[in-house]
């Protein structure tokens, strides 16, 4: 009996000792920017620090919103409107905006952590030669809980909870703009009752011409109460126990992320991201 509690023993405490061990690894893991240049890594905090101040608080920081903009901007590498669709050359290679590209992508693919990644999609809109593109912070988890609970939606493109987030962002993004907007909404974490009413809104829009009024339900972040984390309702729309819930949750984490966000800051006030957040991965 001795020598099984002796065995008993010994086990539990290998297991311990490989929990914590995969603990250590996911850690070390955690927005791991050891791989980029100095001046990637400035670039990495910054971008993370805008998220974080900003509505991707709620993807980065917590798990309230599925997906966020991190970033937003545009580079001079789409076809210009001047050449047809279709020819191989429909843009220069040595252009320098190929640079900052792999900059960008090179920082994308080192931030992330056992529960977020970030990704840079671009936008299906070019304009007079220049591309738009968007860096897109996703809660893993998230995500394959509204394509479970929305299967009836996502499961026309063939989407199951298991696919890979890349490919739900590139293909929502190059979809038809009822069905993108339906996606989007599910993505960005607004309720059923917002998404159907801006579907149906520009439905109608579509076919009258006639713009749909609206009110907006805001929801604060750090850098501002209003104009961030927003959706469209009906209006004179009363707010119900679902946009509540939504509300006090994302006020709980704001608390939270503006109380440890004070312990974070250089000598020059400026955010360290990247130190929060693998401070939050911490066990």
């Amino acid at each position: 009996m001795k020598q099984f509690l002796i065995f008993v023993w010994v086990s539990v405490l290998l297991i311990g000792c490989q929990a914590s061990d995969v603990a250590r690894r996911e850690v070390a893991k955690c927005f791991d920017t050891s791989s980029l240049s100095p001046e990637e890594r400035e670039l990495a905090d910054s971008l993370l620090a805008i998220g974080l101040d900003n509505e991707a608080l709620y993807t980065l920081f917590a798990p309230l919103k599925p997906i966020s903009t991190v970033a937003q901007f545009s580079l001079n590498v789409a076809r210009p409107d001047s050449l047809p669709a279709g020819i191989r050359n429909a843009t220069s290679p040595d252009k320098p905006e190929f640079e900052q590209l792999r900059k960008y992508q090179r920082i994308v693919n080192a931030l992330r952590s056992e529960r977020v990644e970030l990704f840079l999609i671009p936008f299906r809109r070019a304009d007079k030669g220049k591309r738009f593109f968007e860096i897109v912070a996703v809660d893993k988890r998230l995500l394959s809980d509204i394509i479970r609970r929305n299967q009836a939606f996502w499961g026309q493109w063939g989407f199951v909870a298991e696919s890979h987030p890349a490919t739900v962002l590139t293909t929502t993004e190059f979809e038809e703009k009822l069905d993108r907007y339906r996606a989007y909404g599910y993505l960005f974490g607004y309720p059923e009752h917002a998404i159907t009413f801006f579907v149906e809104a520009a439905r109608t829009q579509d076919c009258t011409g006639v713009f749909v009024q609206r009110d907006f339900f805001q929801i604060p972040v750090y850098s501002a109460k209003t104009g961030r984390f927003v959706y469209a309702v009906p209006k004179g729309y009363v707010p119900t126990g679902t946009d509540s819930l939504i509300y006090r949750e994302a006020e709980k984490i704001l608390a939270q992320y503006t109380l440890l966000r004070a312990r974070h800051l250089d000598s020059r006030g400026r955010l360290r991201a990247i130190d929060l957040l693998r401070e939050r991965c911490s066990p």
